[in-house]
């Protein structure tokens, strides 16, 4: 198990955020104001090779398989013919928590598409995203 993968599932649950992959507000950017959140997501009973997630933008828990690959970790719901697929990629930001230094944040990508070979290779349908898939990042829910 790679180092992102521990420290993800080591986590327990993850509180994820993204903005509209897709739209941008020109009067935000001239403003200089941050992007708005689009979609949170908590991922939580983590583990190897399953999860569960709440949407902010559907009620109720569902499913996901959680899978590593070399692009990162990849937590994959399937939704009818389609699936929504958030993947770690990295680890942003770091503290120190009891002597041991933990990942307190993860680079994110966020992704509702018709890939359903995303359980089968994880990786290949991560490079196959839309250009417009939502960049965010997830966060230990509890952070101490």
């Amino acid at each position: 198990m790679s180092g992102l993968a521990a420290a993800a599932l080591a986590a327990g649950e993850l509180l994820c955020e993204f903005g509209d992959g897709y739209r941008t507000s020109l009067l935000a950017g001239i403003a200089g104001e941050p992007p708005r959140t689009e979609l949170l997501l908590l991922y939580d009973f983590l583990q190897a090779g399953a999860a569960q997630v709440l949407a902010s933008n559907k009620p109720g828990r569902r499913p996901v398989f959680v899978r590593e690959g070399k692009e990162g970790i990849h937590f994959i719901q399937p939704d009818g013919a389609s699936v929504r697929v958030t993947s770690l990629t990295a680890c942003s930001r770091t503290k120190v928590r009891g002597g041991e230094e933990i990942c307190s944040r993860f680079a994110a990508r966020h992704a509702w598409h018709f890939d359903t070979a995303a359980l089968v290779d994880p990786d290949a349908s991560f490079r196959r995203q839309p250009s417009g898939a939502a960049a965010g990042r997830c966060e230990p829910w509890r952070a101490d």
